[in-house]
Parts: C-alpha cells; structure tokens; sequence
C-alpha cells in the first residue's frame, strides 16, 4: 500500500509504502514521530470517507497515543455508531477527552464475556499475572497494554453487536478483521522482558492487521523479524535496509541512536592491547607500559574489562616466554 503524506508543519511531503505488517519509526525527541502518526491518522481517515461517500467500503486505521493511561471516572452511556461517516467523527472527537473514550471501551467491552477472557488471557500471557477484577487499576504497564488492545477490538467490532459473541467467534474475528493500527511509543511503561515478546504478540493475536509504531527503545528493533524499520530524520522517513533482527544491543545504541559503546579512553586502550594481543610475543614489547595500561583499566572501566578480559589476557601476556599461545 503507497500512503501519500503531505506536507504538514515539521512533516516533509513524501510517499510511505507499507509493504510489512509492522513498520517501526524511532527518532529524537520533537523529530516528528508523533506527528507522523497523527498526519497519517487524517490520511487514513480521508481515505475512508471518500470511500464511504462513494458506497465502497475501507480499510479502518486507528490511531492509539499511549502515553494517556488515566481512565476517567465518569460514568459512560451506551452508543452505537451508525456508519463510517460516524465513527471517523467519534473517533476524532476521542482525542479531545481520551479518558473518557478509554472507560467507555472498559465498560462496553469487558461486559462481554469472550472479550473479558480474552484481555485477561492476554495479561497472563504477556505480563505472567492474574487479573482478578475488570475495573481494578493496575501498573500503568498493565494499563497501557489494556488500553491497547481494547482500542484493536474496539476499531473491529464497532458496527456488530458484540452480546452474542462466542469465544470461538471472537477468535475467528480477530484473526480475520484487517486494521491499520498506528501506536505512539508502543514500549511507554513497559519492563524489557515485555517489549521483547510485545510485537509478536501483537501479531498473534491480530494476524490480519498492519501495525505503525514509534519507539525510544533499541531492543524494540531487534525483536521482530519481518518488519520495516525507519528514522524520521528533519521530517522525512529513511528506512533503515539492514538486517538488525537479534542484532547486537550495543551496535543498536551506536549505529541507530549514537550512544558510544565504549568511552573514548577505554576505547583505545582496548585497541592498543588487542594490537599486542595479535602480534603475539617480541622483545621489543614494553610490559611495564602494558600493565600500567591494565591497571588503570580495571580501576576505572572494571565491567567492562569483565567483557573484554580474553584481549586483556592475550595482551598481557604478550612478550612472556612461558606463554604457550
């Protein structure tokens, strides 16, 4: 699918061709990740009107800011929307007081019993917890992956009626119902065990949807095999083509998001004994200036010497004529 994004304040004119089911945007603070979605949210959505005006049917995208996790205590009234035209407008009007959208979905859809098994199974399986009561409030990680997936099952059972559901019917919507869903920082709250395991399980449990999501997280790029990745650089998207699925965490940090792996002392230093550490033994070999470089190495930098010891042994025992190797 080739989305057509237009130019919107930091946002760059541009074409997005979503070709995976999960694309991950990740960037500075204030690079426009937000935006983007936000911009692609009002693409989807005019996309979906022309269709509905033109009696055809569309393709649902639902846009879900996870960094609002406060469920209002407002009592919240039964609705039903009539149409796409309907939903578009609720779905806009949501954003204006997304607390109160977020306990209409728990009072509406924990009341049937295959959704309220199925967000608990959920749980279970995620966060390896129990839930005992519906409307209990949680670790705001709880929370947000709640508030996540009761926004997927709102965005595919708005227009039935959702009393009659089986489990097995549920099941079988879930599996069959396509959605664009859009998430905002999907890892907010969320321990690293979790973000691990998070995308698959998405998947899982959504199979025929597409996901777009912006993240902070290294460790989110890695775990999850076929999925486009890009970084949103002065307002445009630049996908990343290399493979980074269980890539080394370290060369994430420094090739993607510019945090040194190594300080710069420890750095050479380490470059230094690796060089003696190759050339092996000689008598030209000065060991009194490889121990001081040692000694002072395992004072300042010692889990990372714990990391590197195999080099720092070769090294220093380069130039002994007991060493075998």
């Amino acid at each position: 699918m080739r989305i057509h994004i237009p130019r919107v304040g930091m946002i760059k004119k541009q074409q997005f061709d979503i070709v995976k089911d999960v694309s991950i945007i990740y960037g500075y603070n204030n690079s426009g990740k937000t935006t983007i979605l936000k911009v692609l949210d009002d693409v989807f959505h005019n996309m979906l009107m022309e269709r509905f005006i033109r009696g055809k049917p569309g393709e649902i995208a639902i846009y879900i800011p996870t960094n609002r996790v406060i469920v209002s205590e407002n009592n919240t009234e039964e609705y039903q929307l009539k149409d796409y035209e309907e939903f578009i407008h609720y779905q806009k009007d949501s954003y204006r007081d997304y607390s109160l959208h977020l306990k209409r979905l728990r009072d509406q859809l924990m009341a049937c019993n295959a959704i309220h098994a199925f967000i608990f199974q959920t749980i279970r399986k995620i966060f390896g917890i129990n839930l005992k009561d519906a409307n209990g409030r949680y670790s705001d990680g709880i929370e947000n992956i709640i508030n996540i997936y009761l926004n997927i099952i709102w965005a595919m059972t708005w227009d039935i009626d959702i009393s009659s559901l089986t489990p097995k019917m549920f099941t079988r919507l879930l599996s069959q119902k396509q959605v664009i869903v859009m998430i905002d920082e999907v890892e907010m709250f969320l321990h690293v065990n979790v973000q691990s395991k998070l995308i698959s399980s998405l998947k899982e449990n959504f199979s025929a949807s597409s996901f777009i999501l912006t993240t902070h997280s290294p460790l989110l790029l890695t775990r999850y095999q076929d999925c486009q990745i890009y970084e949103i650089v002065k307002g445009k998207l630049e996908e990343i083509e290399c493979d980074v699925y269980y890539e080394d965490l370290n060369t994430i940090y420094e090739q993607f998001f510019e945090v040194d792996e190594l300080p710069e002392q420890f750095r050479e230093a380490i470059n230094y004994l690796g060089d003696l550490a190759l050339t092996g033994s000689g008598s030209d070999i000065d060991r009194k200036e490889i121990n001081v470089v040692i000694k002072r190495l395992r004072t300042e930098y010692p889990n990372l010497c714990i990391k590197y010891n195999a080099i720092i042994t070769k090294a220093q025992n380069s130039g002994d004529p007991n060493d075998k190797n």
